[in-house]
């Protein structure tokens, strides 16, 4: 059994195919030169200094980390030719199954192979939008032997597209990488640590700055480490809030930063604050909780029972009182240790790669019939 996962945003099918391999699978992944920094492996695994992930070029990155044999390069021209096209589609030809990240879904469903759809979001846009890039997805949706699912959120989306089958797994977190660890800190400041980037409408940004201002004009001393990225206008707005409530010295940036580097993050924090508009978990809540870190977010309890069989142990808010209320709670170490220690847990049941390999395994024995 060969598979080739293609495309790798966010670094999923990268963790996928570590993982796959590790279990004697001959999983192979096709990167694009040309996409988004955060999609290189290179981010996953290596210390990298201040570098833009807009603007980052691959050959940059190259340096830092080494990419094994079974990463293959597929090199693009800006705009995605026939030619380009037909480049990806040479480079997927030899594999039993195809696993389909964003957005070669589109490029290659016409390949007399099958394949499966790692969804991983882009059914919160497909299912309202009706240009050609959502017509052409939804045709592969589709076609796609299994549609994975990964966010418990896009559930109701999925029922408005046509489809064969669909298994949830989740994401995998590497939980040896992600754990906790004793980091020297420069003070005991309670530090509340917001990694998610600011799309006020999507992530409630907006919502964790007005709480935190509120618990800052309570008297209690704490500081909120955001990183500086996002929308433009909405990370500008980010800036213009906390300055307008006050809260400037109580507030640090930081430019976006590699995983390694995100690791030690969450470990010098005391509470990881995630989302608070969405009702569901993407990365960055489980890479915390595998660190130990309570965390602060929007979880909708009963999509998330039903795809993992429990509710993350996560203090859920939806609104500025109770991000407000948790907030005061977390002051308690106590209850800081409480629910990092049961996310630790939870993680390493659900996220941990050796139990995500075989969930995938099974899934290929299935449609491959082996």
């Amino acid at each position: 059994m060969k598979v080739g996962l293609v495309l790798n945003m966010a670094n999923n099918q990268w963790l996928i195919a570590k993982a796959l391999r590790r279990l004697g699978v001959d999983a192979e992944l096709i990167i694009s030169t040309k996409d988004f920094g955060m999609a290189f492996p290179h981010w996953e695994e290596a210390e990298i200094p201040n570098l833009d992930p807009y603007a980052v070029k691959y050959s940059e990155l190259a340096k830092y980390y080494a990419l094994p044999n079974w990463v293959k390069l597929w090199s693009p021209t800006d705009a995605l030719s026939p030619r380009n096209i037909i480049d990806l589609m040479y480079m997927a030809k030899d594999y039993d199954l195809l696993q389909l990240s964003v957005p070669s879904v589109i490029y290659l469903q016409s390949m007399r192979r099958r394949f499966i759809v790692h969804e991983a979001g882009w059914l919160r846009g497909m299912t309202i939008r009706n240009s050609a890039t959502e017509k052409l997805a939804r045709r592969g949706y589709s076609k796609a032997e299994c549609i994975v699912m990964t966010n418990s959120d896009c559930y109701p989306m999925l029922h408005k597209i046509p489809y064969k089958k669909q298994v949830f797994i989740p994401f995998v977190i590497e939980v040896d990488r992600y754990k906790p660890m004793q980091i020297a800190r420069k003070d005991d400041i309670l530090t509340f640590f917001h990694p998610t980037r600011h799309v006020w409408d999507v992530k409630g940004n907006d919502m964790l700055i007005h709480a935190f201002a509120q618990f800052i004009h309570l008297g209690y001393t704490a500081k909120l480490r955001m990183i500086d990225w996002g929308i433009p206008d909405d990370l500008s707005r980010s800036k213009e809030l906390v300055k307008a409530l006050g809260i400037e010295p109580n507030v640090e940036w930081i430019n976006p930063v590699s995983k390694p580097t995100l690791i030690r993050l969450y470990n010098e924090a005391d509470v990881v604050c995630d989302q608070y508009i969405l009702d569901c978990y993407g990365t960055t809540a489980p890479e915390a909780m595998a660190c130990g870190k309570p965390v602060l977010m929007s979880l909708d309890d009963e999509s998330c029972k039903m795809c993992y069989g429990e509710v993350a142990p996560v203090l859920n808010a939806r609104s500025i009182r109770q991000i407000l209320e948790a907030m005061i709670l977390l002051t308690d170490s106590n209850i800081c240790r409480k629910y990092g220690d049961a996310g630790r847990r939870y993680v390493t049941a659900h996220h941990n790669p050796k139990v995500i390999a075989e969930q995938y395994i099974a899934l290929y024995r299935e449609l491959l019939h082996q």
